[in-house]
């Protein structure tokens, strides 16, 4: 173990005290020199989906700095030195960082299909201090024993991946964009994006929304086959308005407007009804106007006649008259 730590110290010392190493120059041999950087992005949690996405990830950092390799033979282990700034260096020059973050990006968010709507956020990331001309910039590529591929994708490792309850992920591609209308002097000629499509998981809102607005419009229809004497229609409305729907989303909000109208107009209908029909002759009178559209013009109009009155009925023998003559 001491003689461990004696040689990763040697080794420490001689990187950046005799090397004289300087972070604060590009790792190139010859000026004009461009230095690939891979970058891979490790995705650990979704916290949530407001106006702007928030997420946890890690993302993989790895590039070749010639000045912080070593010769193995000359050190008796062999081992990767850990740098202040948290970077594994391996002696050929591999610089391999890792900083967990948590990222906030803006996010259009479309709401017109809710709760079925789904939606593509994405990270993008480009240098602003060095243009293509000094570093490209290159998705992780990662291999086995027999092949080798670009990591075309957001990584999630199944470990400390935590699911979120309200979004599912269903696509996280990778892709590496150069523009060739604009200059390699630019730092917008390139940039690393990163796309997160997330699903809403409906069944909350289908359970707290859609269903109850489903059955209040058919509880709403079905007043009419309640008689007017059993005073139930507007109680039962009265019950609905308890209910406060969550409307986010376009297609969402006119079907609760359309189930709010037609609630309205089921109670206003009641309530004309329920009027009418608890009149009687010695609260109310027939007005003029509406004795000669009802008994005379619209029965005119259906084509309707008016019932003859019935014969009076006496029970009994009919009374005996008295007269004058005997």
């Amino acid at each position: 173990d001491c003689s461990g730590r004696n040689e990763e110290e040697r080794l420490i010392n001689y990187l950046f005290l005799e090397k004289k190493y300087n972070k604060e120059l590009p790792p190139v041999e010859q000026h004009g020199d461009t230095v690939d950087v891979y970058l891979a992005l490790t995705l650990s949690n979704l916290i949530s989906l407001k106006e702007a996405d928030e997420t946890i990830v890690r993302i993989d950092h790895t590039w070749i700095d010639y000045r912080l390799s070593w010769n193995v033979s000359d050190n008796d282990a062999q081992f990767e030195v850990a740098y202040y700034s948290n970077v594994l260096v391996d002696p050929s020059g591999l610089c391999y960082w890792l900083p967990p973050a948590i990222f906030r990006s803006s996010c259009s968010i479309n709401v017109n299909y809710f709760p079925f709507d789904w939606q593509n956020c994405t990270l993008n990331f480009t240098s602003l201090t060095y243009n293509a001309k000094e570093i490209r910039m290159l998705l992780k590529e990662d291999a086995d024993e027999e092949n080798k591929w670009t990591v075309e994708w957001i990584i999630i490792d199944p470990e400390s991946f935590t699911e979120n309850g309200e979004w599912e992920i269903i696509h996280r591609p990778a892709k590496r964009n150069t523009y060739k209308h604009i200059p390699m002097e630019s730092n917008k000629h390139q940039d690393i994006t990163f796309y997160l499509v997330i699903k809403r998981k409906p069944l909350f809102y289908i359970v707290n929304i859609i269903i109850p607005c489903v059955l209040i419009s058919f509880l709403a229809t079905f007043v009419y086959y309640l008689p007017a004497d059993s005073k139930c229609p507007t109680l039962t409305h009265v019950t609905e308005k308890s209910l406060k729907p969550l409307s986010k989303g376009l297609v969402c909000f006119r079907y609760l407007m359309f189930i709010m109208v037609l609630v309205t107009v089921v109670v206003l209908n009641c309530v004309v009804v329920l009027n009418l029909h608890f009149r009687t002759p010695s609260t109310h009178v027939m007005t003029r106007w509406t004795k000669r559209f009802f008994l005379e013009r619209l029965p005119r109009i259906l084509h309707m006649s008016q019932p003859a009155e019935p014969e009076p009925q006496w029970d009994g023998a009919l009374p005996r008259r008295s007269s004058s003559v005997g």
